[in-house]
């Protein structure tokens, strides 16, 4: 029964923290207070279990949520936001704690991709339904305006909970190589790994999938097969890029402004102006700002008034704004996340974990894979996935050399008599 609820609480956790996919037919306030329900008791059931043996992702985590922590002392000594309101607008990202409890309890990584995967259908159907019902707005929140709307040469939704796409997607990608049953269903989640970030027409997303898939296809092959492989890739580049494809022409066009701007780039002006200017004194600066409560707080109507005025969002500098927020500790925390990421061995049949984090490596520059609630929970079933498949390894390879000293052990005694 135990078990039954734990794997119940786990699945729930995931669109509860999605917000239900920002779905606009539901209550705002009903939503909110599950939300905030169900993270209190992730923070209390997960607490006890915050000092684990320090192996793999044990410290990173715990430093990325220390930083947490300090940056809201951050936010009331130099912004003067109450630690009420700090503590509201931090409560989603304290759904990281959640790690510990899962690795207290080790939590099945089948059954944990098996949710994954679960919601990752759902998501697809979903985008499709929102995609067909366009341009009334079920799910998500439109860039501009009330509804979705034509951009860069189709209907642009970019659907909430990424994440959870993604990662089914490299799941998808790894079943294909790695087994052999039900190919045409993991065939058909691969494919919609590349069509609907095409669709969803952002630059990076479809940078991030593309790069994977390749790496993926690639890394078992001869040098000479790579070479011919990159090379196809690249005509086939080339060859989209003279096509009168709509999707293609926005892409180009978008690419084309952005590089014409120059040092004028808007998320460029707003990187250097959060690095260099946002941070009030040099304490801040190394222990961030803390999360802004929007719309209550000065330090909310602050950063509101960036928006408004420059155009200068948060959102649009990725790995800048864990900085700013969390500070310099949280940037070490990602780094050593990272390099683990490359370190850390992992099985075949789970290199999708690697990928997962590389997506996030690769986008983190100017995307808000890192911290927002449409990756967060994600990140944390990831990272947990990755440290229970490492520990594994790691108890295998000692019982392993336990049962080789005990056969070397017997057969000294057998030579003995």
């Amino acid at each position: 029964m135990k078990r039954h609820l734990e794997i119940a609480f786990v699945f729930l956790l995931v669109i509860i923290s999605f917000q239900f996919f920002d779905a606009q037919f539901l209550n705002e306030s009903i939503v909110r207070y599950l939300l905030f329900i169900s993270l209190i008791v992730t923070v209390i059931i997960s607490v006890p279990y915050v000092i684990p043996p320090n192996k793999g992702f044990v410290f990173p985590i715990q430093l990325l949520l220390a930083s947490m922590l300090i940056s809201v002392l951050m936010a009331g000594l130099f912004w003067d936001q109450s630690l009420k309101e700090s503590l509201v607008a931090l409560a989603p990202y304290l759904v990281l704690i959640f790690f510990f409890y899962l690795l207290h309890i080790n939590f099945s990584v089948a059954v944990l991709e098996r949710i994954i995967v679960i919601y990752g259908v759902i998501y697809i159907l979903l985008y499709l339904f929102s995609y067909i019902n366009s341009p009334t707005v079920f799910f998500g929140k439109p860039s501009w305006g009330e509804e979705f709307l034509e951009s860069r040469g189709i209907i642009r939704i970019v659907f909430p909970g990424g994440g959870v796409f993604i990662l089914t997607t490299f799941i998808a990608l790894n079943k294909l190589t790695s087994q052999k049953k039900n190919i045409w269903f993991w065939m058909l989640l691969a494919l919609a790994g590349i069509i609907i970030p095409v669709m969803q027409v952002t630059r990076q997303f479809i940078a991030g999938i593309l790069l994977i898939y390749l790496y993926h296809f690639i890394r078992n092959l001869s040098l000479s097969k790579k070479v011919l492989i990159l090379v196809s890739f690249l005509a086939a580049i080339i060859f989209l890029q003279n096509t009168n494809i709509s999707v293609v022409k926005g892409l180009i066009e978008a690419t084309q402004s952005d590089v014409s701007s120059g040092g004028d780039y808007i998320r460029i002006l707003a990187g250097e102006y959060f690095l260099t200017d946002f941070s009030p004194n040099q304490i801040t600066q190394f222990f961030g700002n803390g999360v802004p409560h929007f719309g209550v707080s000065n330090y909310g109507f602050h950063v509101e008034m960036l928006w408004v005025n420059y155009e200068f969002y948060l959102s649009d500098v990725g790995i800048i704004a864990v900085y700013v927020m969390f500070g310099v500790p949280a940037i070490i925390a990602y780094l050593l996340i990272w390099i683990k990421s490359f370190i850390i061995p992992l099985p075949k049949e789970y290199q999708y974990l690697k990928y997962y984090l590389w997506f996030m490596l690769l986008t983190s520059l100017t995307w808000y894979t890192p911290y927002h609630y449409y990756f967060l929970i994600v990140n944390v079933y990831v990272l947990y996935m990755y440290q229970a498949v490492y520990l594994k390894q790691e108890e295998n390879k000692m019982e392993s050399k336990k049962t080789e000293f005990t056969s070397e052990e017997d057969s000294r005694e057998i030579y003995s008599k």
